[in-house]
């Protein structure tokens, strides 16, 4: 088994389109309305309208049952471009070996961004 996506279920494609191009840098891959995939060098990152996704199959409501994780070279230097969608952080956890921030984007997805730091024990 390969993991190839991970999809998000938005209620509104282009606020969501519009947080991960705009504000965190990624380019579109793929744009078909109410389907956009995310460029990017490893698994596809995509979202889809959650009516769509409704029509095939029974959703619950959104909330923090996931959690975006992306490494960044520098959590300070995002923390300065991303302060205003910040929620928690930064925070070193030296038991994990990191250095991690908490966004949310406007569907309120849980984001994380860390950096390695050195590991305790």
């Amino acid at each position: 088994m390969k993991l190839t996506h991970v999809r998000l279920l938005v209620d509104d494609v282009r606020d969501c389109v519009d947080f991960y191009t705009q504000v965190l840098g990624f380019q579109v891959g793929g744009d078909h309305g109410e389907y956009v995939e995310l460029a990017t060098e490893s698994v596809a990152l995509s979202f889809f309208a959650r009516p769509q996704q409704k029509a095939i199959v029974e959703l619950r409501e959104p909330g923090d049952s996931s959690l975006l994780v992306f490494e960044v070279d520098s959590v300070a230097e995002a923390l300065d471009r991303w302060r205003e969608h910040v929620v928690a952080g930064p925070e070193d956890r030296p038991d994990w070996g990191l250095r991690v921030l908490y966004l949310r984007d406007p569907a309120g997805n849980l984001v994380e961004l860390y950096e390695n730091i050195p590991h305790e024990g």
